[in-house]
């Protein structure tokens, strides 16, 4: 199962329910409804992920790296193994006679299987549909039907190719399409991870007809069907970037046909205004996505039979979203419908008694099977669905199958004031001859059709067109032009060139004629896309006045997905004090665009860029925010001029020993068991020194990696908010076998040479032909360079780079000290 390890994500594993809990303790669920723990599953049965229903009302479910289990609900619960030879499942769903299994964990057999049921209640020996190459947190996950059942929708993240397939919504001609170089994750954990990124495909339940339905998500981990028959998916973030411009918090996309979500690796993400980025219903912020339910057949009322319930890992949320349908598209509002702790989610489905049944586990914690019932006065009469008008059905259809003879209507709903219509008759005109449509641009007027057909011709055209492209954007007004428009047309020229290659002195001038004076222009949203596109081009004066831009930028408002995280109840206070100060993005932008502006600049220009820097490097925001910040300078730098990087190159810093100035510790410590560290806690940590419980933390090396309420290291999880999921027992294992479960974010590889010799560390991208290795898990700063002419492999290693038994200097008095500190014990 994917779990995306955010700032509070750990690599602990273990049960999450203590012996004589309560197990609804602290949970609120929504008025009327009632949570039930019906099952613990035990340690042989594993940790569940995912769950379906099958055509007698049973469940059916999988332990993320084991076997299939079905449940027979009621009063006398029943769970059996399936028997199936397969493992490692991520999504399970059961359709018309048959079970679909989608196999992550198990990396041969990763891909869709079939399973077909028998009369007696048993299945056939699995089949293999369609194979991926892609696994772990962000590998294929989920399935839904269609509807009308006649088709099975899947989902993967970004680190799963797209397979073999028949045909696809989208021309596929997906590129990077960064104006300015990109800045890779200065902790390495996606540089080599390309677009299309996670995507969603089709295929018939006979598992023909493979089709790609859309791409350039980061890690959707379900996706659902409303009662109007749209397509949503919940949406990953990458929780080290936040504080940056490029942080796109989890969120709510409604997934069109052909649609395209703009994730590329590190600051390439695009901004959600482009036109060829479709953008998202609601955002949530910091988010640990898994499973989507449609609440359709639940004995609900019924505002909760047509809502969609996203479930969150991290923080123990069920949010009920309720749609509106707004012009052509949907308006959202989101109610916390289940919070609480220890309650990591992972899937959902609606039961044949209308309860939803919900399981919480993955990563190998304590799981368990919950029932949601209403217990309310109103009426939960099932809700009639009536068969909605789609105001883009019949456009939707012509995007799978456009013509020739569509180009008429496809043009003129270009200029539409939906973003939605202008998206897909953009993507349907991208799957046509380009001779076909492209002429018509050389007359157009219209803002929208010029903008939207550039954008598309910029896409699928080559160079020859580039004159075209250009003209038609050089008739338009740009002072008649709204915001978001000029953000667009600013878009349509950087596509032009980031594709087609550098303007002619000629082009150059006609751009800069156009636009250049019009920076800084009051919109922040415009400024961004002026400045990138300026600084790109080298135009004259563009130093100084982005300076000025950013010395009156101020602290920036904060996005405006900050008021609804806020409320997240399952948040803890690092999470909160963090969204109310978060870093200007505006700021951080304008740096990420000064940096590739060559040298030499005016005099003090560079004195008060790198003073802004400084300051922005004394920000705080998630793990790789001082890795980006410091990327910017070290790249500003290699575009001054020698004197210039002579004046402001400072040496970087040496790491420090993480085993210097360490707390004392009394000892004497000894080789600890996982039983005796929780035969210890049993005891009672009520009172203990939490003091000391710090200085332990410290002395063990805990904070060289782990940060705890804001202080210590960034190379390993946030531990704020451990006490709140994990018991002392879970604590001790993580710690004593660190190797036993480690996240795909934070694992080292084995680099093999060809001479045999290997290299244990971080890869960190590639640079003037060679890998970049951090090796030193107590200091990414540590790094090394392999020629990659000398690689022969890279391969993920199953050990961890924590050292294990850390606690072992500490007496059972320390220990205990350290045990309440990372607990909260009172």
């Amino acid at each position: 199962m994917k779990v995306h390890c955010l700032l509070l994500s750990f690599l602990l594993l273990g049960r999450v329910f203590a012996q004589g809990q309560d197990p609804t303790s602290g949970i609120t669920v929504a008025k009327g409804f009632q949570l039930d723990r019906i099952y613990e599953v035990p340690n042989t049965q594993g940790s569940w992920v995912a769950v379906t229903r099958d055509d007698k009302g049973n469940l059916i479910c999988s332990d993320q790296y084991g076997q299939l289990y079905r449940v027979t609900p009621g009063a006398a619960l029943k769970v059996e193994p399936l028997g199936l030879k397969i493992s490692g499942a991520h999504g399970l769903l059961w359709h018309q006679g048959t079970l679909f299994i989608v196999v992550n964990e198990d990396a041969p057999k990763s891909g869709v299987w079939t399973a077909k049921a028998k009369p007696d209640g048993g299945y056939e020996d699995p089949v293999q549909l369609k194979a991926f190459k892609g696994q772990g947190e962000h590998g294929p996950h989920q399935m839904v039907p269609s509807p009308d059942g006649k088709w099975i929708y899947v989902v993967a993240g970004n680190f799963t190719e797209v397979p073999q397939i028949d045909g696809s919504m989208q021309a596929r001609v997906w590129k990077e399409d960064q104006l300015l170089p990109r800045v890779t994750d200065p902790r390495g954990h996606d540089p080599n991870q390309m677009a299309p990124g996670g995507w969603i495909a089709r295929f018939k339940p006979d598992g023909t007809s493979w089709e790609l339905y859309a791409s350039g998500l980061r890690n959707t981990y379900d996706i659902a069907f409303n009662n109007r028959g749209d397509l949503f998916g919940y949406d990953s973030d990458m929780e080290w970037d936040f504080g940056t411009p490029w942080y796109r918090p989890t969120r709510l996309c409604e997934i069109l046909p052909g649609g395209e979500y703009g994730w590329r690796n590190g600051s390439g993400k695009w901004p959600v205004e482009y036109e060829d980025s479709f953008n998202s219903v609601i955002d949530f912020g910091p988010g640990s996505p898994t499973g989507v339910v449609a609440g359709r057949g639940a004995k609900f009322p019924a505002k909760y039979q047509q809502a969609l319930y996203l479930l969150d890992w991290t923080f123990a949320t069920v949010r009920a979203i309720h749609l509106e349908p707004s012009g052509s598209g949907y308006k959202a509002v989101s109610e916390e419908f289940i919070t609480g702790k220890g309650l990591p989610f992972t899937d959902a489905v609606i039961g044949a008694d209308g309860a939803m049944y919900v399981l919480t586990g993955g990563r190998k914690t304590g799981s368990a099977l919950w029932r949601v019932t209403y217990t309310g006065s109103e009426s939960t009469s099932p809700v009639r669905i009536e068969p909605a008008a789609d105001p883009l059905a019949k456009l939707k259809e012509v995007v799978e199958k456009p013509t020739p003879a569509a180009i008429d209507g496809l043009w003129q709903r270009l200029g539409s004031t939906e973003r939605a219509e202008r998206f897909l008759a953009r993507t349907a005109l991208e799957k046509l001859p380009v001779a076909s449509w492209a002429p018509r641009l050389d007359s157009e007027k219209d803002a929208w059709r010029v903008i939207d057909a550039s954008i598309g011709l910029a896409r699928v055209s080559t160079t020859e067109d580039r004159a075209r492209v250009l003209g038609a954007l050089d008739r338009l007004a740009w002072e008649s032009l709204t915001p978001v428009q000029k953000t667009n047309w600013l878009r349509a020229c950087g596509l032009e060139f980031a594709r087609g290659g550098q303007p002619t002195p000629d082009e150059t001038k006609a751009i800069l004629a156009k636009v250049n004076k019009a920076f800084p222009s009051g919109d922040e949203l415009v400024d961004r896309e002026l400045c990138r596109l300026l600084c790109y081009l080298q135009a004259p004066g563009i130093v100084g006045r982005t300076l000025t831009a950013m010395d009156l930028a101020g602290p920036g408002k904060p996005p405006a997905w900050t008021e609804l995280a806020s409320r997240n109840s399952g948040y803890g206070k690092p999470i909160l004090a963090m969204l109310q100060n978060l870093p200007s993005g505006q700021v951080l932008h304008y740096v990420y665009c000064l940096r590739a502006v060559k040298g030499p600049w005016a005099a003090g220009e560079r004195e008060r860029f790198f003073s802004w820097v400084d300051r922005l490097a004394s920000n705080s925001g998630g793990s790789s925010y001082a890795g980006f910040v410091a990327a910017l300078r070290k790249q500003a730098l290699a575009n001054a001029t020698p004197e210039e990087q002579e004046k402001f190159d400072k040496p970087a810093a040496a790491g420090a020993n993480p085993m210097a100035n360490l707390p004392p510790v009394k000892g004497p410590g000894k080789d600890w068991s996982v039983d005796e560290v929780a035969a210890l806690a049993a005891g009672g940590l009520t009172g203990r020194n939490k003091e000391n419980g710090h200085n332990m933390f410290k002395a063990a090396l805990c904070a060289t990696c782990h940060s705890f309420n804001g202080e210590g290291g960034s190379v390993g999880p946030d531990l704020s908010t451990l006490g709140g999921r994990f018991t002392a027992r879970d604590i001790a294992d993580a710690i004593i076998n660190p190797s036993a479960e480690v996240s795909d974010q934070f694992a080292f590889s084995t680099v093999t040479k060809k001479d045999g010799t290997s290299l244990f560390g971080r890869p960190l991208g590639e640079e003037n032909g060679k890998l970049k290795l951090a090796t030193n898990p107590f200091d990414p700063t540590q790094t090394t360079e392999v020629p990659k002419d000398e690689v022969v492999s890279v391969e993920r290693s199953p050990a961890s780079p924590m050292p294990g038994a850390l606690i072992n200097r500490l007496n059972p008095d320390e220990l205990k000290d350290l045990l309440a500190f990372l607990t909260g014990a009172k």
